[in-house]
């Protein structure tokens, strides 16, 4: 993370609410290039500081929900099902959706109208797409068990934004969402924005993708932040037996005070969901790198 001061790395605001499990790991942060991560994190939550000079720092970070044990060196973890890699990392990065070999993306085209998808749609790909417009993926509208959307290597200009709405409520037994955002690039005054509940093997994965905000991001309808504005937003997201990763992204808010990455409304976490971020790069010019509210 990079800023023109000494900013809080991350700060965490404590709310009257039962914390009776969970756990944050914050291993090897540094600001403008030196180890001076800043951390403002309340006691009742159990944190985990590894600084980059620690044997083994990285890799004894195993991911708590979906690891067993872990090595008497602290280099090594032990995976439970459902975790990948070294660290037992909640999900790993799936492929564009096809069936049978036929290509179903929607490939190197520009679109300047508002895209909806909803009613009637299960799997949604784009790849190497320009929007000039919000894209909207409503994960309730949507038809089928399992609601597919792909964006790989897309753009978004001028003031187009990303919006990924999971469910308001309880969707049926069986109903679940698999998003993979890879590679985007957003380097004007859109963001992405990622709402609501996803259900019990969902996975919503922000990977490898740049959001530069140069102007003030204004999200539409019941995610309006006010005067507030972020380049990525986590609004009252619900993660039940879910998981969100957000990896090896870079995210500048080169607009006022605006934040790096806005956290709105907490994150719900049961039956072994997991919000993963991993390889993320802020910047910002006087606002917070991160910030979580309510």
């Amino acid at each position: 993370m990079s800023s023109t001061g000494t900013p809080t790395v991350v700060q965490i605001l404590k709310r009257s609410r039962d914390l009776k499990n969970g756990a944050i790991v914050a291993a090897c942060n540094t600001v403008n290039r030196e180890e001076e991560a800043n951390y403002v994190i309340p006691s009742v939550y159990n944190v985990a500081v590894l600084t980059c000079s620690g044997p083994c720092a990285l890799a004894a970070s195993c991911f708590p929900a979906y690891t067993t044990t872990a090595s008497s060196d602290g280099c090594a973890c032990t995976c439970a099902e459902g975790g990948h890699g070294d660290a037992c990392l909640p999900v790993a990065v799936p492929e564009p959706p096809s069936t049978d070999g036929t290509d179903l993306c929607v490939r190197d085209v520009r679109v300047d109208v508002v895209v909806n998808v909803s009613f009637g749609t299960s799997v949604v790909c784009y790849v190497g797409v320009t929007f000039a417009a919000d894209f909207l993926a409503d994960m309730e509208s949507m038809s089928g068990s399992v609601r597919n959307v792909t964006l790989v290597n897309c753009t978004f200009v001028g003031e187009a934004s990303l919006y990924v709405v999971g469910w308001r409520s309880d969707p049926p037994a069986g109903e679940r969402a698999d998003v993979l955002i890879s590679g985007l690039v957003s380097c004007s005054g859109g963001g992405v924005l990622v709402a609501n509940l996803f259900p019990p093997g969902s996975r919503v994965t922000v990977v490898d993708s740049v959001l530069i905000a140069e102007a003030r991001v204004a999200y539409r309808d019941v995610y309006d932040l006010g005067d507030v504005s972020a380049c990525l937003v986590v609004h009252n997201v619900n993660l039940t037996g879910s998981v969100l990763t957000i990896a090896r992204t870079h995210v500048a808010a080169a607009f006022r005070d605006a934040v790096g990455v806005l956290v709105v409304g907490g994150v719900a976490l049961s039956s072994r969901g997991a919000l993963y971020v991993a390889g993320l790069l802020v910047q910002t010019a006087l606002g917070l790198c991160v910030s979580v509210e309510g």
